[in-house]
């Protein structure tokens, strides 16, 4: 239930962006509730989504990973990019990544993927967010 109202309100309804890949990325907060920024999706953001998502490790294996003071980037990739996973019997046309980053505490960043087929997918990964964060001006 969490899922689907944290991608709820992810999904702003936004436009396709003329000047980018598609549609924009966007920066939610969920202390706020809302979508603080937008960025044009270029090529660095659909690099730095590709890397992430080379170095998945396997899908959560909590029950329900907070969601409560975290800053998520949503990146729709252009176009949709391969994800097999063998050890979990993963193989999917992936459509739209959310890089979940916990604002405090020990937990590691994580994933939300949606697969073209309209699946949800939640997975761990390895690579380090600092050019992500970077990327979407957070410190």
């Amino acid at each position: 239930m969490w899922l689907i109202v944290c991608l709820a309100l992810l999904f702003s309804g936004s436009t396709a962006n003329a000047a980018g890949l598609g549609e924009p990325i966007e920066l939610f907060d969920t202390d706020k509730q809302r979508v603080v920024a937008s960025f044009e999706n270029t090529a660095g953001f659909q690099e730095e989504a590709q890397q992430i998502l080379q170095s998945v490790s396997g899908r959560v294996l909590e029950f329900n990973p907070s969601l409560d003071s975290a800053m998520i980037v949503k990146i729709p990739l252009v176009p949709p990019k391969p994800m097999k996973l063998k050890s979990t019997n993963l193989d999917a046309m992936i459509a739209e990544m959310f890089v979940i980053m916990p604002k405090k505490g020990e937990r590691r960043p994580w994933l939300i993927l949606h697969t073209k087929e309209f699946e949800t997918v939640v997975v761990e990964f390895t690579e380090k967010v600092d050019h992500l964060r970077e990327q979407v001006k957070l410190p």
